[in-house]
C-alpha cells in the first residue's frame, strides 16, 4: 500500500463512524465546496465528479486488503465484502476527481480521522482494483493527495469536542467523510473515464431468477434462493467477489449483523454494555442493537462463538414478539421458540423426533432461515 498523504500519522486504536455528510454536486473547475461542515478549499481545480454507481462495478477480483498494513483477517473483521460495503461504499456520495498534489484545506470545524485508500488500475479501459488499506490519520487540517491511481475517502472528527451531544464514545465525535479520487499521475483530463469504461455485457432479457455468480452455490442447492434473496436484499455478501462459503459456520456477530440490516440497520440507542467489543468491529452497531432488542444480554457478547440451531430460531421468535404456538414433539429441547419456528416452516427437525438445538449453523442454513421468515 503506498503511502500518499504527507505525515502520515497512525493511532493504535482504529475508530469508525458511519456519518454521511450530504455533499453538493460541484462543477468541474471549482476550487471549493460545501457541505454540512462548511467549506473546503482546493489548491487545484475539480476535473469532474463521480457517484458511487460510476465506480462501484471496479473489478476486485486480485483485490488485497489490509488494516493498519496488516493483511485484512476475516475472523476477525468479518467477511471482507461486508466491511468493505459496509465502511466504505456505502458512505460514499459524491467522489471529486483532482489531479494530483492537490492539497485539501478542511473547514475550521474539522479535523482528519481516519484514511480509507482504494488503488486502482486502468487496464485496456477496464478498471481493477488492487488494494484497500485502512489507516488512522487523526488531527490534521488539510491533506495533501500525492501520487496517483486511488480512490480516498477521508474520515473526518470535529475539531471542537463539544460539538457532539455525548461525546462518551468516540464514535459521537465522527463528522463525516469526503471522498476524491485522483487519477493515475500525469492525467489531467476532465472527462470521467468511468463513463466509458469496457464493463461486461448485460443481457437485454435478464435471466430468470437472477442470483449471484458464486461458484460456490449451485443452481440446485436448497440455500440458492435464499442467498440471492439475501444479497440482493443488502443482508449479507459473499465472503470474496465469487464465493459465499455457504458451508462455513455462521458467528454469533453474523447472524445478529444479518438481522440487524434485515430490520433496515436501526440506529441503537443505548451505550456499549459489552467488554469484549469494540466500535471498530463490524458488528458494534448490531450488537448494541441486538442487546436494545433482548436478543442478547451480560457484559460480553462472545461474537465469535457459532451460532446455534437453537439460538437462530430464539433471534427469530423474539424479534417477531415471542408468539405462542402449538408445542413441538421433539425429545431434546421444548422451546416455545422452536414451536413457533416449525410451526411458521422456518425449519423442521433433524429427524421425526429431535430438533439438535445445540448443532452449530453455517452461512447457508442462517440464510435459508432469515428467507423463509421474511421473504414471504
Amino acid at each position: 500500500m503506498r503511502k500518499k498523504l504527507l505525515s502520515l500519522a497512525l493511532a493504535l486504536v482504529m475508530c469508525f463512524g458511519l456519518t454521511v455528510p450530504v455533499l453538493a454536486v460541484n462543477q468541474p473547475g471549482d476550487t471549493m465546496f460545501d457541505d454540512k461542515n462548511g467549506t473546503y478549499t482546493l489548491s487545484n481545480p475539480i476535473l469532474y465528479t463521480l457517484s458511487r454507481s460510476d465506480i462501484q462495478g471496479i473489478d476486485r477480483t486480485s483485490m488485497k486488503m489490509f488494516i493498519e498494513g496488516e493483511p485484512y483477517d476475516e475472523d476477525y473483521f468479518g467477511p471482507a465484502l461486508d466491511y468493505l460495503n459496509e465502511f466504505f461504499w456505502s458512505r460514499m456520495n459524491t467522489v471529486y476527481a483532482v489531479p494530483e498534489g492537490t492539497v485539501v484545506t478542511l473547514p475550521n470545524s474539522v479535523l482528519t480521522r481516519t484514511i480509507f485508500e482504494y488503488d486502482v488500475i486502468w487496464e485496456n479501459s477496464v478498471c481493477r482494483a488492487s488494494e484497500f488499506g485502512v489507516f488512522n490519520y487523526p488531527g490534521f487540517t488539510s491533506v495533501t493527495l500525492d501520487g496517483g491511481g486511488y480512490i480516498l475517502g477521508v474520515e473526518l472528527q470535529y475539531a471542537n469536542m463539544e460539538t457532539g451531544k455525548d461525546t462518551s464514545n468516540v464514535g459521537d465525535n465522527v463528522a463525516g467523510i469526503v471522498f476524491f479520487y485522483v487519477p493515475e499521475k500525469g492525467t489531467t483530463s476532465t472527462k470521467n473515464p468511468f463513463t466509458s469504461a469496457t464493463t461486461p455485457s448485460t443481457p437485454t432479457t435478464p435471466t430468470t431468477p437472477s442470483k449471484p455468480k458464486f461458484t460456490d452455490v449451485t443452481t440446485n442447492a436448497y440455500y440458492a434462493d435464499a442467498v440471492a434473496w439475501a444479497v440482493e436484499k443488502g443482508i449479507t455478501a459473499g465472503t470474496s467477489d465469487t464465493t459465499f462459503s455457504p458451508n462455513s459456520t455462521c458467528t454469533t456477530a453474523q447472524i445478529l449483523t444479518f438481522l440487524w440490516r434485515s430490520q433496515g440497520q436501526p440506529e441503537p440507542t443505548i451505550k456499549n454494555p459489552f467488554s469484549d467489543i469494540k466500535e471498530n468491529d463490524y458488528f458494534y452497531k448490531a450488537a448494541l442493537w441486538a442487546s436494545e432488542k433482548g436478543l442478547v444480554s451480560g457484559s460480553t457478547f462472545r461474537g465469535n462463538a457459532p451460532c446455534t440451531r437453537s439460538a437462530t430460531v430464539t433471534y427469530l421468535w423474539k424479534l417477531a414478539g415471542s408468539p405462542s404456538a402449538p408445542a413441538a414433539s421433539f425429545t431434546d429441547v421444548s422451546s416455545m421458540a422452536v414451536s413457533w419456528a416449525v410451526s411458521k416452516n422456518i425449519t423442521s427437525g433433524t429427524s421425526a423426533t429431535t430438533f439438535s438445538p445445540e448443532a452449530t449453523c453455517t452461512r447457508g442454513q442462517i440464510a435459508t432461515f432469515l428467507f423463509r421468515a421474511y421473504a414471504g
